[in-house]
C-alpha cells in the first residue's frame, strides 16, 4: 500500500489532526525515503505508487547547502533522499491554480530535515501518478467536507443570526501555519563563451554600427545571388520617338525620280524645267507599268 496515501488519508479522516497519527501506536514518525520525481518548478516526491509536492523550512535548506556546499537542491532530480524529519498540515488553496490539491483543499507535506542518499538508486515498480486524482483519497475529502458542513449547520442552529459565510466557515479544522521557504530550482543558462557583454555608451554604439555594417554585406550578397539564378526578362525594342522617319525600307540602289513641284513653296507657278521634269518622270512610270504588263 502507497504510504503516502495512508498519511494522507488518516489526516484528512482526523479532520487535520496530526496527533492522532501515531497515538494509538505510541511510535514516533518514522523516516521517509523518498524518490525525488522532479525538482521544478515543483519538487515532486513519489512512494513508487503516487507523487506529491514536498515543502522545505528554511533550517532545512540551510542545513542541506552546509552540509553539500558543492550542490545544489536542482541536483536531487531522480535521485533518493531520505526526511528525517517531517510533518503534515492541512491547507486551503485554490484547486483551479493548485494542481496537488482537490476541493481547495491541499495536504502539506513540510520537510524539516533530510538527508540526499545519491549514491542508491530507487526503481519505481510503476509510472507515479497525482495522488489528489486518486478515487479513494477525493473519496475520503468529499467526506471531510461532509462533515465540515454538517458542524457549520449545527452552529447556524445553535446561533441563528451568524451568517455563514460559503469558503470560509463551513471548513472546520486547524490551518497548518509553518512557514516554507519559496523554491527557485529553475537554472539560468550561463553565456557563451564567445558572446561579447555590451552596457551600453560608446561601446554599445560601436557594436550596433558594426551589426549594420555585418547585415548589409548578408544583404549584397545574398541579393547577388538572388539575381544570379533568375532569368532575366527579354528587352523590350524601343520605341522610335514621335516626328522620326521608321527606317524599315531598304534602298534598291536606283535614285528615285525627284517629285515634280516637291521642292516648290507653295503657291509658287510651275517653270519650264519643272514641267518637262514632270513629263519624263510620267513617261518613265508609264514604262515600268508596261513592263509588268508584260510580265503577267
Amino acid at each position: 500500500m502507497s504510504a503516502f496515501k495512508k498519511l494522507f488519508t488518516d489526516l484528512v479522516n482526523a479532520d487535520g489532526d496530526s496527533s492522532k497519527l501515531f497515538a494509538s501506536s505510541g511510535a514516533g514518525k518514522p523516516n521517509i525515503k523518498v524518490f525525488v520525481k522532479e525538482t521544478s518548478p515543483y519538487f515532486l516526491v513519489s512512494d513508487s505508487f503516487f507523487y506529491v509536492p514536498a515543502y522545505f523550512t528554511q533550517a532545512a535548506l540551510d542545513e542541506f547547502k552546509k552540509k553539500n556546499p558543492s550542490r545544489q537542491l536542482g541536483d536531487l532530480n531522480e535521485k533518493v533522499i531520505l526526511i528525517t524529519k517531517w510533518s503534515l498540515e492541512l491547507k486551503r488553496v485554490d484547486s483551479d491554480s493548485v494542481f496537488t490539491s482537490y476541493y481547495g483543499l491541499e495536504v502539506r507535506l513540510i520537510v524539516h530535515a533530510f538527508q540526499p542518499r545519491l549514491d542508491e538508486e530507487l526503481h519505481p515498480a510503476r509510472y507515479p501518478i497525482n495522488l489528489y486524482r486518486d478515487d479513494e483519497f477525493k473519496t475520503a475529502i468529499q467526506h471531510f467536507r461532509h462533515r465540515s458542513i454538517q458542524q457549520s449547520l449545527a452552529s447556524c442552529s445553535a446561533d441563528a443570526g451568524k451568517p455563514v459565510v460559503e469558503g470560509k466557515d463551513d471548513w472546520h479544522f486547524k490551518e497548518g501555519s509553518t512557514k516554507v521557504a519559496i523554491l527557485n530550482t529553475v537554472r539560468s543558462k550561463p553565456a557563451s563563451a564567445g558572446a561579447a557583454k555590451v552596457k551600453g555608451g560608446a561601446a554599445a554604439k560601436r557594436t550596433a554600427k558594426a551589426e549594420s555594417k555585418v547585415k548589409k554585406v548578408i544583404t549584397t550578397a545574398v541579393s547577388a545571388k538572388v539575381s544570379k539564378f533568375t532569368p532575366s526578362q527579354p528587352k523590350k525594342a524601343a520605341t522610335p520617338a514621335k516626328g522620326k522617319k521608321s527606317a524599315g525600307k531598304v534602298s534598291s540602289g536606283k535614285k528615285a525620280l525627284p517629285t515634280p513641284n516637291a521642292q516648290q513653296s507653295p503657291g509658287a507657278k510651275p517653270s519650264m524645267q519643272t514641267f518637262k521634269q514632270f513629263l519624263a518622270h510620267k513617261s518613265m512610270t508609264g514604262s515600268k507599268k508596261s513592263a509588268m504588263k508584260l510580265k503577267k
